[in-house]
């Protein structure tokens, strides 16, 4: 026999309340928005770099934040989940970040190109999981 809980309100395929929505919707911008700048504001400290490049650094990670958050939201082929994911900065990097700004003949430059080449890695094995998932059905 199943138990029916009195307290859910909504079924999976209800739409939320407007105001509700909102009020959800600034609880994870909240959670996201603390992410990006510590952990952008750690990196650039850590490269020693002036107010005016921290400023442009977590401008620019708020707007890349923003726009994944967007493309998982929106569902275009095989681009996006169609749901809401709170997308941001993430603390695994720091340390790479950090040990690479450090080093006298690495830079900036240098950690751009690992976090390009970080990116491709991470596309690579999204497009292996799927083909991995299709061979587990087998």
């Amino acid at each position: 026999m199943a138990r029916v809980n009195e307290y859910i309100r909504f079924g999976p395929d209800d739409r939320c309340p407007p105001l509700m929505a909102i009020g959800v919707a600034a609880q994870g911008v909240m959670l996201t928005l603390a992410n990006v700048v510590v952990f952008v504001t750690i990196t650039a400290r850590a490269a020693g770099e002036g107010e005016d490049y921290l400023a442009w650094a977590v401008f620019s990670a708020l707007i890349i934040a923003g726009a994944i958050t967007a493309l998982q939201a929106a569902k275009a082929k095989r681009l996006g989940a169609g749901h809401l994911l709170m997308s941001g900065a993430g603390p695994h990097f720091i340390a790479l970040s950090i040990a690479v700004l450090t080093v006298s003949e690495a830079g900036l430059a240098t950690l751009a190109s690992l976090f390009v080449a970080a990116s491709i890695v991470q596309f690579a094995l999204a497009a292996l999981c799927s083909i991995l998932g299709a061979l587990a059905v087998l």
